[in-house]
């Protein structure tokens, strides 16, 4: 039997866990015994500020999938503001739209529309204001 502590919101609870068969279990707390099915083991999701870095007043945005450019919604020189859809990929028949992180000056965009890249892959620039 293994003990954990977990916190839910903000009070912290210790609690038992003995493992019955795959995804079943058993969680001992506060003198009660609760069977507990596993449907879906949680996935670490990395921060949404993993997919560029800033350096000397450039950020530099690169690619969260491999896909296909399906649309530049900006062009270089334009103005964008934190938050402004950038580049439309698609993978697997799902769209997902790159934003702005920060506001500024596109400077460069690395891809055109059609273009194959793969998950990391710079997409575009953007100079800081």
């Amino acid at each position: 039997m293994d003990e954990f502590k977990i916190k839910i919101n903000d009070k912290e609870h210790q609690v038992k866990l003995k493992k019955i068969s795959d995804g079943e279990y058993q969680v001992f707390y506060d003198e009660f015994i609760y069977e507990v099915s596993i449907l879906k083991k949680a996935q670490i999701r990395k921060n949404d500020d993993d997919h560029y870095r800033k350096e000397n007043g450039i950020i530099y945005v690169e690619s969260v999938i491999g896909g296909i450019v399906l649309k530049l919604e900006k062009k270089v020189n334009e103005q964008v503001t934190k938050g402004d859809p950038i580049v439309t990929l698609i993978a697997m028949k799902m769209e997902t739209i790159v934003y702005a992180p920060d506001s500024g000056v596109l400077l460069e965009m690395m891809v055109h529309e059609g273009m194959v890249v793969e998950k990391g892959e710079l997409l575009f620039t953007i100079g800081l204001k």
